[in-house]
């Protein structure tokens, strides 16, 4: 499906709205990143009424992401709070920033020369390396020494993860400059009747940051969130890596829904009133399919909701893309006959034993793979 939006852009008060009834169960989860950003965010809340986001202990919240939080829509966890020393946390963090600030210019070769010591000498980089292996075990020794050093690699990864972002705004910000710099050469190029200059983007080259030691992020990520597991089957990334990650060898899969909408950015930070008209009708799909056996029938029950879907998103429909315009790309992935807390346990080979994820509401997962961008480039 491939449909063009225009969104509404409304203004909204600080007050929490009240979620509607199973929306528990409907509130996707993201993995495996404790940053989201602000632009993901915006797309996702053309669907959904709560998105769920885990993060280490004792993090500051950016501040973009805010007016999202205080208005009930985006549900920041930090399981780990109350367990985790913020003081330690701090200290071996500002160890960890310092020793990287003198070596920042140290070449490669260097670096594959020190190996495993790339850290302070407390703590060290073969011991966080290890803790994280061991998030699977049962019995933990040493669990305060080895939860502080999950929460410092999850810190460092979600600094890398928020600076990367900020890096490419910057790039985008200067490609838009760029652009401008070349519509200014061509008109006066025009004006004295020589050939106009091509039109080039500034060379931008957009990395999956879910390919960087995915394995350490799914453990890492996974340890926050069995801690406190969310009553949801719906889990999505923004990361190819990371899918494939978690749905591989898995071969009961089924793509059970694919839509493409163009949407107009909102301006203000502030997160929009009302949502489209569709967003209850994939509810009751989404709703359906967590808590019902897979079977054909309900696999053309899913086939016949997104033709709905299609006409309402068709109703919206608007004959031009402006430039500002964005657009997103989702694609939702059945796992029929697992819950989130056992897929996501079993993939990152973590033993738990039957903790009752059968008697859960939730009988199915649903996985989403979420791609947003300028409407120019999706």
């Amino acid at each position: 499906m491939d449909f063009g939006l225009k969104r509404q852009n409304q203004k909204s008060g600080t007050a929490k709205s009240s979620p509607k009834r199973g929306s528990e169960i409907l509130s996707p989860t993201y993995f495996p990143f404790t940053f989201i950003s602000p632009s993901l965010v915006e797309a996702m809340a053309l669907f959904f009424q709560r998105v769920v986001v885990y993060q280490p202990a004792h993090t500051k919240t950016p501040e973009a992401l805010r007016p999202w939080i205080e208005s009930g829509f985006l549900d920041i966890r930090s399981p780990f709070e109350k367990v985790v020393q913020r003081k330690p946390l701090e200290a071996a963090l500002r160890d960890f920033k310092s020793w990287g600030d003198f070596h920042q210019d140290a070449d490669m070769a260097y670096l594959k020369t020190v190996g495993n010591n790339i850290a302070p000498v407390d703590p060290q980089t073969p011991r966080i390396v290890s803790d994280i292996t061991a998030t699977g075990a049962k019995d933990s020794k040493g669990f305060e020494e080895s939860e502080l050093s999950l929460q410092v690699f999850l810190h460092l990864s979600q600094e890398f993860d928020q600076h990367s972002w900020e890096l490419m705004q910057q790039l985008n910000r200067l490609n838009e400059q760029y652009e401008a710099l070349q519509s200014s050469f061509r008109q006066d190029e025009t004006d004295q009747a020589h050939d106009p200059i091509q039109k080039e983007r500034f060379p931008l080259e957009e990395e999956d940051i879910g390919s960087l030691v995915i394995e350490k992020r799914m453990a890492t990520w996974n340890h926050l969130f069995q801690k406190d597991p969310a009553d949801s089957g719906l889990l999505f990334t923004d990361s190819r890596s990371a899918l494939d990650y978690l749905l591989d060898g898995v071969q009961e899969k089924v793509e059970v829904l694919k839509v493409n909408i163009t949407y107009a950015q909102i301006e203000s930070r502030e997160r929009p009133k009302n949502q489209p008209s569709w967003t209850d009708h994939l509810q009751e799909i989404f709703n359906r399919v967590l808590i019902t056996p897979w079977s054909g029938t309900l696999q053309e029950e899913v086939v016949e909701a997104g033709r709905e879907i299609e006409k309402r998103i068709n109703d919206w429909r608007e004959s031009t893309i402006k430039s500002h315009d964005r657009r997103v790309l989702y694609r939702w992935y059945l796992v029929p006959d697992q819950v989130a807390p056992g897929l996501l346990n079993r993939r990152c080979r973590v033993d738990q034993g039957d903790k009752g994820y059968q008697a859960a509401k939730v009988k199915n997962t649903l996985v989403g793979m979420i791609e947003e961008g300028p409407a120019a480039e999706l």
